[in-house]
């Protein structure tokens, strides 16, 4: 039991220690017996089954706040009425009547400090052991509050929004004001955002720092944070420290209207350049920091300044994309020109060269036509690629039998090609979008399928239909993909990585515009492919109604 642990006495040793023990010097008979309660770090308290003190240590002392005398002798409830619907006070109750041990958390505003209070019963009463376990507690509470800050932060690429969003959260959870100011100028500042739990008082600190705007060559505060990329610390806020930092008469009046307690300035830091800082401020709380809420405010500040980071490369990016794409379109456009006048000279001389009986010239003209069309489908492709980045890519709207564009797509790759393509299945259902570009998507299908399988010497399509979808496939039994660039190949500018791929040359655009056209109809563009046994590529395409039902319906492009 608590009450039967050794007592240490500093007074005689018993009759029987034998002679020429040393016994404590000075002894004093009327000193306090101390024991190992009165010697531990943490609080012990223990009440008699009427909740009188009978004994309390200096450390329990110190956590009620009273002496010896106000405590010792007096019930709970008169040494603490506002205890008696309190956790702890509900818990002593329970133990004194069922003799079974608990354990209760809680909190001292008067200290600011959180405690675990293990509850036992003893002869005659009840004892508890309070250990102080606030570290811990303002530990996890930070870690919460960082989780969700970087929630914040990771939310969205406007850093603006989201310092706003971490500001309001860190009141009153960590401060009662929360302020980001960031970098303008070499020598300027702005006011990004500031929060308060009451935000009638807002209008105070916005006072203040037009009274006292940031002054990088200031000894102390903002200014000196942003000079010297150091946090400023101030655990405890006096008046004397006021009037020292205060600009005039009216800043310092307003200062103490703030009331302020406590304070910290953690800088904002890109690549060791200071972007602006954060403060917190404690004030009617009464809140003083720490050197572990230090800690936590930099951290905090390390990830806002790393957002801050990737939202300007973000936007850097974007613009370099948007210059990009705008010298893309542009170049297609001015190549367009040229390259059809030097396509129809070329055709014409072709003529004239097949009529005079010149085999030479038309070989050479021949390959020269060929490989103008190259670049003709190179610059259209750049050009659809421009467009569809821009959001400009048009489509027209018209009913059509999807099997007809089919057909007529495989009869003129067919006549270009050695290999048989083969044509199964029929749709009656009609589909609603851009013959053209659709056209262009299942052509382009049809060259990969060829250009993809120089040792094969048949292509399958097939066509298909439900209820709700026309269906378009086009295997190969070509060259295969493997399994990891399935999910890339209908990206921009993607090109299969293989030593297969070399003799297959391209940028990449096609499978990309063609994605982006079927997913523009309303449908899908996907594929399966095994390395060394070709692929298929399926065009799933909404269809509306079968072609004898009338007009067909209105589609928004």
């Amino acid at each position: 039991m608590i009450r039967s642990l050794t007592e240490l006495r500093g007074d005689a040793l018993p009759p029987s220690a034998p002679q020429g023990t040393e016994r404590a010097p000075h002894f004093d008979p009327s000193a306090p017996i101390l024991d190992a309660i009165d010697l531990l770090a943490d609080g012990y308290y223990e009440m008699d089954e009427e909740f009188r003190y009978r004994r309390i240590n200096a450390a329990g002392l110190q956590i009620v706040g009273k002496s010896r005398e106000e405590i010792l002798g007096k019930r709970v409830l008169d040494v603490f009425p506002d205890v008696a619907e309190a956790a702890i006070h509900l818990a002593t109750t329970r133990v004194m009547e069922r003799r079974e041990a608990e354990i209760v958390e809680t909190y001292y505003p008067p200290h600011q400090r959180w405690y675990t209070n293990r509850i036992y019963p003893v002869d005659g009463g009840i004892a508890v052991f309070s250990q102080d376990i606030t570290e811990q507690k303002l530990l996890e509470q930070n870690l919460a509050f960082l989780a969700e800050a970087s929630k914040i932060l990771s939310s969205s690429l406007d850093y603006e929004h989201t310092l706003r969003g971490v500001a309001q959260l860190a009141v009153p959870h960590f401060a009662d004001w929360c302020a980001v100011d960031m970098m303008t100028g070499p020598n300027a500042t702005d006011l990004l955002a500031i929060a308060h739990i009451d935000p009638a008082k807002i209008h105070w600190a916005e006072e203040l720092r037009r009274q006292e705007p940031v002054d990088l060559d200031q000894p102390g505060g903002l200014g000196h944070v942003l000079r010297t990329c150091r946090s400023a610390f101030y655990p405890e806020i006096t008046d004397a420290l006021l009037i020292a930092t205060s600009k005039d008469e009216r800043a310092l009046e307003i200062a103490r209207q703030i009331g302020f307690s406590s304070a910290m300035i953690v800088p904002l830091i890109i690549r060791e350049t200071p972007i602006g800082a954060m403060s917190f401020v404690s004030a009617e709380s009464g809140r003083h920091f720490t050197p572990a809420d230090l800690r936590m405010a930099e951290e905090l500040a390390s990830r806002a300044a790393l957002a801050v980071e990737n939202s300007r490369l973000y936007g850097e990016s974007q613009q370099a994309v948007a210059l990009r794409d705008d010298f893309i379109s542009a170049a297609s456009h001015e190549l367009k020109t040229p390259v059809t006048s030097l396509k129809i000279y070329t055709e014409m001389l072709l003529r004239q060269a097949d009529q005079r009986g010149d085999d030479k010239s038309s070989r050479h003209l021949g390959t020269m036509n060929a490989q103008i069309e190259r670049l003709t489908v190179l610059i259209s492709d750049l050009l659809d690629v421009s467009k569809i980045e821009a959001g400009r890519l048009e489509l027209r709207q018209e009913m059509f039998d999807p099997r007809r564009l089919v057909e007529e797509v495989v009869e003129t790759i067919q006549a270009t090609t050695t290999h048989c393509i083969e044509m199964t299945g029929h749709a009656d259902r009609p589909v609603v979008g851009d013959w053209e570009r659709l056209g262009q998507v299942f052509t382009n299908l049809l060259t990969n399928a060829v250009k993809y399988s120089p040792r094969a010497d048949r292509i399958v399509v097939r066509v298909g239909e439900d209820p709700e979808s026309v269906t378009v496939e086009v295997e190969d039994f070509g060259i295969g993909m493997d399994a990891e660039h399935l999910e890339k190949v209908f990206d921009r500018f993607y090109r299969v990585s293989s030593t297969d791929e070399k003799t297959f040359p391209g940028l990449g655009m096609g499978l990309f515009i063609s994605h982006e056209i079927v997913r523009r109809h309303g449908g899908s563009l996907g594929v399966t492919s095994e390395k060394g046994r070709g692929s298929v590529f399926r065009v799933v395409l909404p269809a509306p109604a079968p072609l004898d039902t009338g007009t067909a319906p209105e589609v928004t492009p």
